[in-house]
């Protein structure tokens, strides 16, 4: 719950049996919010992107998916609330935001520091890697913050659709063609300097839709023998955790069938 990653994918995987009785449920859900806001566990930040970014989505996305049926689109619907709140956020809380980061930072940099005493070769790598990551995720942090619930989403489903009457049919996933113009604003803007940071940001926020995109052209082609061979399933997911490489293979994958219907070419073959 006081993860906006974790609370997310956790309410969509189990939620879905409290569903006839969502009114105590998100009673329950927002009454322990506030509890734990009065207590002081928690800032106000961090109650926002609770509430909205847990308590709202999975509320939107649990009312969306009953009416439509439809994996993707609630999806995307739960990710456009999330795109508003993310632009509200900045807005509003930007600076206390990046302060709250760079303080937790530098409290990890000074344990660090203190560990890496007798070893300066590691220690100067591990402050040039917070500096570096410091910098990222100061220009970045809105895509990243939309990107992160984009994932929790989508795993969400993954887990709801094994056990739930309303089936996915996954390897059949296709984003809308509008998107296409979205990515080129996007690399538009990234190329100018004065607004290449909104670009990076509007990159890092279609990069989790690509990857859902690009994972679907997965289950197409070979989703049958990965359900065969468990161990390459097992392989596939362990590929996919420690190499990101292969996430962004897959998401660049996603973006190319978006533009070229890799799916279709393959049907006009056969």
């Amino acid at each position: 719950m006081l993860s906006p990653f974790w609370g997310l994918i956790f309410i969509l995987a189990y939620g879905e049996k409290y569903w006839n009785k969502k009114n105590n449920f998100y009673l329950i859900f927002v009454a322990v919010l506030v509890a734990l806001f009065i207590g002081e566990i928690i800032e106000t930040l961090a109650l926002f992107d609770i509430l909205i970014g847990v308590g709202l989505t999975s509320l939107l996305y649990f009312t969306t998916i009953h009416k439509t049926f439809d994996y993707l689109k609630t999806i995307l619907t739960a990710f456009f609330l999330n795109v508003v709140y993310g632009l509200l956020r900045h807005l509003i809380f930007g600076k206390e935001y990046i302060q709250t980061f760079r303080q937790i930072l530098f409290e990890h940099k000074e344990l660090l520091i203190t560990h890496f005493q007798d070893k300066p070769e590691q220690l100067v790598l591990v402050t040039e890697f917070i500096e570096k990551a410091s910098s990222l995720f100061s220009k970045y942090y809105v895509g990243i913050g939309i990107a992160t619930v984009t994932i929790a989403l989508y795993l969400g489903s993954l887990l709801i659709s094994k056990k739930s009457n309303i089936a996915w049919e996954h390897k059949k996933n296709r984003l809308p063609f509008g998107i296409v113009y979205v990515l080129i604003v996007s690399l538009g803007l990234l190329l100018i300097p004065k607004t290449s940071i909104i670009g990076g940001n509007l990159i890092i926020i279609l990069i989790p839709l690509f990857l859902i995109q690009g994972s679907s052209i997965l289950d197409f082609f070979w989703g049958n023998y990965f359900r065969k061979s468990k161990f390459l399933l097992i392989l596939l997911i362990f590929s996919l955790v420690l190499n990101y490489y292969i996430l962004l293979l897959i998401a660049l994958i996603g973006m190319i069938d978006v533009w070229f219907d890799i799916r279709k070419i393959d049907s006009v073959e056969e």
